[in-house]
């Protein structure tokens, strides 16, 4: 997709990995000024080095993306280096605790894999809503799960919380659309080029048996079209970022390459 952002100022949560890492460089070869937030600072650099060709700044923030503090001072880094913040795209997410049957978690384990997805896209919403109410204007993009609306085993905590976050999509699209804020999400599968696919690939090479394993080897398996990769979601992302898709709010985009074909 070709667009222009040029002057626009991103915040990429989770941003040196995975879907968030080919946001980045999508958002950047449109022309946008990008904050970077994870953890791993080699990568980032990596990152900002391959984006050096474009128009605009790269800015690293090392901070926790499970705090909101973490969260709010990435989105705030964009406002002291790019004096605003257009858009903000919330992805990664925590390794543990691991996708599990729901009968053989502990309650605790439970709490723990439900608010941990779900609460870094709530406080990257709250961030986020906090400059641009003053604009009158801004992009928000969830990054979620299609377990949200096909289940798929060991994800029932998982696609949950993908679920709450659908939910809040549609009714803060309505809620924020006096703002000028439009917020959608992109719902994903099974994906190349990013670390939860690497760890699947690991543990089918070590002949895992985990029931996880055994869905993600059918879903290789059933794809009508091509397994995602990263970069296709990014696309997307891009979209929803964009001034194209100013008409477009409260939506959930459903990314899987014709593996399901969900009704809601």
């Amino acid at each position: 997709m070709l667009t222009e952002l040029t002057g626009s100022s991103a915040v990429v949560l989770g941003g040196t990995k995975g879907i968030g890492r080919a946001s980045v460089k999508k958002l950047a070869q449109s022309g946008a000024s990008v904050v970077i937030q994870g953890r791993d600072e080699a990568a980032a650099y990596s990152l900002i080095d391959e984006c050096s060709a474009f128009p605009g700044k790269r800015v690293f923030v090392n901070s926790d993306l499970l705090t909101y503090e973490g969260i709010e001072r990435a989105v705030e880094q964009a406002v002291v280096q790019f004096g605003k913040v257009d858009i903000v795209v919330a992805s990664g997410g925590p390794r543990d605790p691991k996708p599990k049957l729901f009968v053989d978690m502990a309650p605790d384990e439970g709490i723990a894999c439900l608010t941990s997805r779900l609460m870094p896209r709530l406080n990257a919403v709250h961030a986020a809503t906090k400059f641009m109410r003053e604009q009158k204007y801004g992009k928000i993009v969830l990054v979620t799960t299609d377990a949200a609306r096909i289940p798929t085993p060991s994800e029932s905590m998982i696609g949950a919380a993908g679920a709450s976050i659908m939910f809040l999509t549609r009714a803060l699209g309505a809620e924020l659309a006096h703002l000028g804020i439009r917020i959608n999400s992109v719902a994903t599968t099974l994906t190349t080029g990013t670390p939860a696919h690497d760890r699947f690939l690991a543990a089918k090479d070590a002949g895992s048996q985990e029931v996880i394993v055994k869905a993600f080897t059918k879903a290789e398996q059933r794809v009508k079209f091509k397994l995602n990769t990263a970069e296709d979601l990014a696309e997307y992302i891009l979209y929803l970022s964009s001034r194209e898709s100013d008409q477009v709010s409260g939506s959930t985009l459903s990314i899987n390459g014709g593996l399901s074909f969900p009704s809601y």
